[in-house]
C-alpha cells in the first residue's frame, strides 16, 4: 500500500522539466500582458478626453479595488474594446478605427509590442507626426493610419517594417518625399499615400517590390518623371497617380504590367505619345490619361484592349484620326477624347459600341458627316461632339433608345432639320445647337422634353413663330433663340414655366407688344429681347421679376418711357 501510493508521488524528470517550463511560460506571459496593457494605458492617459470608447481600458473590473493580488487576473488587455491577443496572450491586433480618438503617438510605447501584426487607427483625429520607432513593430504585417492629421514626413525606418503587407496612410497631412526605404519592405501588397502633400519623385525602389498589387499615390505633389521600373511590377493590378505634377513620358516598361485592371494617371503634365506597348496589357478595363501634355496619334494598339470599359483621352494634345479600330472596344461604356486636335471622320464603327454610355468627341477638329450608325448606340446618355467641323444633317436614329440626357452639336456646320427621333427623346435635359446652319419651323422644334432644362438653338436658320408649347417644358430654365429668322409675336402664354431663370430671343423678327404675362416668370435673371422689332409699352408686370439681373429691350419699337415698377428690379 505504502509503495503503491509512493510510486503515485514519483515525478520523472521530463515530467518535472515540462511542468517547470508550463509556469516560467505563464509568468513570462503574464508579465508580457502586464507590460503590454501598462504601454496601452499610458498611451490612453496621453490622449484626449474624448476617449469613451476606452473605457473598458483598465486593469481591474469596477467592482474590483486595486491590489496586487488582482494584477493578470482583472480584465487584461486581451478582452479590451479594440484588443486582440495571439494563444499566449500577447496584444497582436489593434482595430481601434473610427473610435472618436485624440491625440499624437509620441507617448505610445512600439517596444512594448513585439507581437503585434495589425494596426488600423484610420479615421480619427490623431495627428503629430509618425515615430520613427514604429519601425520596432518587427512582426507587423497591416498598418493603416488613414484619415486623420498626421504631419511630417514618412519616417525612413519604416523600411524596416520588412513583413508588413498592407500600408495605408491616405489623408493626412504628410509631407516631404516618399521615403526610398520603402522598397525594403518586399512583402508589399498594398501601397496607399493618397491625398498628403507628398513631393519629390516616386522612388524607383519602388521597383522591388515585386508583391505590389494596389499603388494609390494621387493627390499629392509628386513632381518629376515616373520611374521605369514600375514596370518591373508584374504583379500589379490597380495604379492611380494621377493629380500630381509628374512629367516626362509614360514609360514603355508599362506594357510588362499584364495584370493591370486599372491605370489612371490623369492631371499630370505628362508629355509624348502613349506608348504603342499599352496594347499589351490585355486585363486593362480602365485607362484614363486626361489633363496631361500628351501628343501624337491614339496608338492603334489601344483598340486591342478588349476588356476595357472606360477610356479617357480628353485634354491633351492628340492628333491625326479616330483610328477605325475603336469598334473593337465592345465593352467600352465611357469614351471621352474630348479637347484635343484630332481631325478626320467620326468612325462608323463607333456604331459597334452598343454598351456605351458617354461619348465625348468636342473640341476637336472632326470634319465629315456624322455616321448614321451613331444611332446604334441605344444605351448613350451623353453626347457631345460640339466644337468641331462637322457638316451634313443630324442623323435620324439619334436617341432611338430614349437614354439621352445631354446631347451637344453647337459650333459647327450643320445643315437640316432636327430628327423627330430627337425630338422624342424624353429624357432630353440638356440640347445645344447653336452655330450652325440647321433649318425647319422654330414652331415644329419643340419635342416631347418634358424633363428639358437647358436647349440653345441660337444662330441656326429657324423660321416661323414662337409656340405655346414651350410651356410643356415645365422645368425648362435656360431657353436661347438668338440670331434666327424667328417672326410673328411673343404668346401670351409664353411664360408658363416659372423656373426659366433666361430667355434670349435677341436678334430675331419679332413683333407686337411683351406680354403681360412675362411678369410671372419669377425666376428670371436675364430677359433679352433686343434687335426685334418689338412696340407699345413695356408693362410694369416686368417690376414684379425681383431676381432680374440683366434687362435688355434695346433696338425694338417701344415707347420710350420706362415703368415706375421697373425700379423693383434694381
Amino acid at each position: 500500500m505504502e509503495s503503491s501510493t509512493l510510486q503515485k508521488l514519483i515525478i520523472s524528470p521530463v515530467s518535472l522539466l515540462f511542468l517547470v517550463l508550463l509556469i516560467c511560460s505563464h509568468r513570462v506571459s503574464s508579465y508580457s500582458s502586464n507590460e503590454e496593457a501598462e504601454a496601452l494605458l499610458k498611451w490612453k492617459a496621453s490622449l484626449l478626453d474624448n476617449h469613451s470608447s476606452l473605457l473598458s481600458w483598465s486593469f481591474y473590473p469596477n467592482n474590483i479595488t486595486n491590489s496586487s493580488t488582482n494584477i493578470g487576473t482583472g480584465t487584461g488587455p486581451c478582452k479590451w474594446y479594440g484588443i486582440s491577443c495571439n494563444h499566449a496572450g500577447s496584444v497582436d491586433r489593434i482595430n481601434l478605427t473610427d473610435s472618436g480618438l485624440g491625440g499624437t503617438l509620441q507617448h505610445f510605447l512600439f517596444s512594448s509590442f513585439p507581437n503585434l501584426v495589425y494596426v488600423d487607427i484610420s479615421m480619427n483625429n490623431l495627428s503629430g507626426p509618425i515615430p520613427p520607432q514604429i519601425s520596432l513593430l518587427s512582426k507587423l504585417k497591416y498598418l493603416d493610419l488613414s484619415i486623420n492629421r498626421f504631419s511630417g514626413g514618412i519616417p525612413q525606418e519604416i523600411g524596416r517594417l520588412t513583413d508588413l503587407e498592407v500600408l495605408h496612410l491616405v489623408e493626412n497631412q504628410l509631407n516631404g518625399s516618399i521615403p526610398q526605404e520603402i522598397g525594403q519592405l518586399t512583402s508589399l501588397y498594398e501601397l496607399a499615400l493618397y491625398t498628403n502633400h507628398l513631393e519629390g519623385s516616386i522612388p524607383a525602389s519602388l521597383g522591388k517590390l515585386r508583391n505590389l498589387a494596389f499603388l494609390y499615390l494621387y493627390d499629392n505633389k509628386l513632381f518629376g518623371p515616373i520611374p521605369p521600373e514600375i514596370g518591373i511590377l508584374t504583379n500589379l493590378v490597380e495604379m492611380y497617380s494621377d493629380t500630381n505634377h509628374l512629367t516626362g513620358p509614360i514609360p514603355s516598361t508599362f506594357g510588362n504590367l499584364k495584370h493591370l485592371i486599372v491605370l489612371f494617371l490623369f492631371n499630370n503634365s505628362l508629355s509624348g505619345h502613349i506608348p504603342s506597348e499599352i496594347g499589351n496589357l490585355k486585363s486593362l478595363q480602365q485607362l484614363s490619361l486626361y489633363g496631361n501634355n500628351l501628343s501624337g496619334p491614339i496608338p492603334v494598339s489601344l483598340c486591342g484592349l478588349s476588356g476595357l470599359t472606360l477610356l479617357h483621352l480628353y485634354a491633351n494634345q492628340l492628333s491625326g484620326p479616330i483610328p477605325q479600330e475603336i469598334g473593337n472596344l465592345k465593352f467600352l461604356i465611357d469614351l471621352e477624347l474630348s479637347e484635343n486636335q484630332l481631325n478626320g471622320s467620326i468612325p462608323a464603327s463607333l456604331g459597334d459600341l452598343t454598351n456605351l454610355e458617354i461619348l465625348f468627341l468636342r473640341d476637336n477638329q472632326l470634319s465629315g458627316y456624322i455616321p448614321k450608325e451613331i444611332g446604334n448606340l441605344h444605351k448613350l446618355v451623353v453626347l457631345e461632339m460640339d466644337t468641331n467641323r462637322l457638316s451634313g444633317s443630324l442623323p435620324k436614329g439619334i436617341c432611338q433608345g430614349g437614354s439621352l440626357v445631354s446631347f451637344t452639336v453647337s459650333d459647327n456646320h450643320l445643315s437640316g432639320p432636327i430628327p423627330q427621333s430627337l425630338k422624342n427623346c424624353k429624357n432630353l435635359t440638356r440640347a445645344l445647337f447653336q452655330g450652325n446652319q440647321l433649318t425647319g419651323n422654330i414652331s415644329k422644334v419643340i419635342g416631347d422634353w418634358q424633363n428639358l432644362e437647358y436647349i440653345d438653338l441660337s444662330y441656326n436658320k429657324f423660321y416661323g413663330g414662337l409656340s405655346h408649347k414651350w410651356g410643356r417644358c415645365r422645368r425648362l430654365q435656360r431657353l436661347h433663340l438668338v440670331g434666327n429668322n424667328i417672326t410673328g409675336s411673343i404668346p401670351t402664354d409664353f411664360g408658363i414655366s416659372t423656373n426659366l431663370t433666361i430667355l434670349d430671343l435677341s436678334s430675331n423678327h419679332l413683333v407686337g407688344e411683351i406680354p403681360k404675362k412675362m411678369g410671372s416668370l419669377i425666376s428670371l435673371l436675364w430677359l433679352k429681347l433686343n434687335d426685334n422689332q418689338l412696340s407699345g409699352s413695356i408693362p410694369p408686370e416686368l417690376g414684379s421679376l425681383s431676381h432680374l439681373e440683366y434687362l435688355d429691350l434695346s433696338s425694338n419699337r417701344l415707347n420710350k418711357s420706362i415703368p415706375e415698377h421697373l425700379s423693383n428690379c434694381l
